[in-house]
């Protein structure tokens, strides 16, 4: 059996979109053999690798944001299941975001069935950046939900994560796609990365929140396109997501949706190495 080493990258709300690609996989009885993942891509393959299957996280996420029922995320206001989106957020406007991250690192520890890297189905690397050393730091061990809250303290939203003597921010500012991590330990790497497309207004100026993470993806395109120029992946697959912003996940319907043909590619490509 081949050894695939595969490789989630980040993009908030569009990283919805790597559930569709572990579909591929589970369609055609094929796990990876080692996984990695920074920002959002950590908060799915940590799923994953706690033995989740992708149905059931694609499942989860219906749950969540109740698409099912067809209705606009504006009339949820007022209704129990808002709870459901803010069951994890505790604001705090002091410690470099507004949410801490206390409520979500517990609603981790509840829907991963495994605590402990040690405890994964499939070996898992996660990323995270140095604050002070710009450096990244990668999490193979420990506890696995403190992990990946690390992984995807994006700054301004989340507050950075203290662990091992360090403050830890969004694996997004170091290694936004870290599928070079397991290389030397797989035959082929595969690498996912979901690639916003917007529509813009050169009429008038983007909104403050736009211009800060518009500004970090440009970054983290950067630094992707220059791995990829060096050392890049056997396999690249680019969902391509319009109109979504980082936190739009009550638009998983369609991204799910505009994933869809790069899960056909991917499926053929993996049928081609099996």
């Amino acid at each position: 059996m081949i050894r695939i080493n595969l490789a989630l990258g980040g993009g908030g709300a569009r990283g919805l979109a790597h559930i569709a690609m572990l579909e591929a996989f589970d369609e055609l009885g094929l796990k990876p053999h080692r996984l990695a993942g920074t920002s959002f891509g950590a908060v799915i393959a940590a799923l994953y690798a706690s033995g989740i299957s992708a149905a059931e996280i694609r499942a989860d996420v219906e749950q969540l944001v109740g698409f099912g029922h067809r209705r606009r995320f504006k009339d949820m206001f007022g209704r129990e299941e808002l709870a459901h989106w803010f069951a994890f957020v505790d604001l705090e406007f002091r410690r470099g975001g507004l949410l801490r991250g206390k409520r979500f690192h517990a609603f981790l520890k509840h829907r991963m069935p495994a605590r402990d890297f040690a405890h994964l189905k499939i070996p898992l690397k996660i990323v995270a950046a140095d604050f002070w050393s710009w450096e990244p730091v990668v999490f193979d061990r420990g506890d696995l939900a403190l992990a990946v809250k690390a992984s995807m303290s994006v700054p301004g939203v989340f507050a950075p994560v203290r662990s091992g003597g360090r403050v830890l921010i969004d694996g997004g500012a170091v290694d936004p796609l870290p599928y070079e991590l397991w290389q030397d330990e797989c035959d082929t790497s595969v690498a996912i990365e979901a690639v916003p497309v917007r529509a813009g207004d050169a009429r008038r100026n983007p909104r403050m929140l736009d211009a800060v993470f518009t500004t970090i993806q440009i970054m983290q395109r950067s630094i992707v396109a220059e791995k990829i120029k060096r050392n890049p992946p056997d396999l690249l697959v680019r969902p391509m997501i319009a109109d979504v912003r980082l936190m739009d996940f009550h638009k998983a319907e369609k991204i799910f949706a505009q994933a869809e043909p790069e899960k056909q590619r991917l499926k053929r490509e993996l049928q081609r190495l099996i």
